[in-house]
């Protein structure tokens, strides 16, 4: 019989499948990649409620609900592997509306070797052993006015990581949760995400 979660019960508890995680929004390659990356087949993501009481589980819904809000108002998607008690997630997935991104060709040009540059939406790159940004088309309006674009950005905690995952599937994980924002938020043809990263500019 499911119980109601309690403030004394762990921040960090029910169990989840990679596909499960980030309001289920990866592919079955993706997932397999999340599972590279962790080297584990169980996670978790942060429970409880935010300071105005929303969940602090990720959902598309409540995202694009807060994408305007200040950042600690943003829902986030935290990714724990459930066997890790650190307290350190694994991956962390933010959203914020923009009004430019880099420009590729430009970053292509002095992109060093830690940088490592997609043919992905408006822009994407993987920076080192902990960025990762993905820069699409995706208009919407706030309280001072309209953005033309989103700016997904996921950061790795470099000791979660295990020795030997692909970098491309760092940014498998995140375009697939920015598929999913940008079909809630209405703008999936403009933003035209494709359901696989492409191979490199560079690198």
């Amino acid at each position: 019989m499911a119980t109601a979660c309690t403030d004394t019960e762990s921040s960090k508890e029910e169990t989840l499948s990679a596909s499960q995680v980030c309001d289920s929004t990866l592919t079955p390659s993706s997932a397999k990649g999340l599972e590279h990356l962790a080297a584990t087949e169980r996670f978790t993501e942060l429970a409880g409620t935010d300071q105005q009481g929303d969940a602090n589980t990720f959902s598309l819904e409540l995202a694009a609900k807060t994408l305007y809000g200040k950042v600690k108002e943003r829902n986030i998607c935290m990714v724990y592997k459930a066997d890790d008690d650190s307290g350190i997630p694994l991956l962390k997935i933010e959203f914020a509306p923009t009004e430019n991104h880099p420009d590729p060709e430009e970053e292509v040009r002095k992109a060093d070797r830690g940088r490592i540059v997609f043919p992905l939406g408006s822009y994407a790159e993987i920076n080192g052993d902990s960025g990762t940004n993905l820069y699409f088309a995706c208009s919407t309006e706030g309280p001072e006015g309209a953005s033309p674009y989103v700016w997904a950005r996921m950061y790795s905690s470099g000791g979660q990581l295990a020795p030997g995952s692909a970098p491309e599937e760092r940014l498998a994980v995140l375009n697939d949760v920015a598929r999913g924002l940008a079909e809630q938020l209405g703008c999936a043809d403009e933003a035209a995400l494709p359901d696989r990263v492409p191979a490199p500019e560079n690198g």
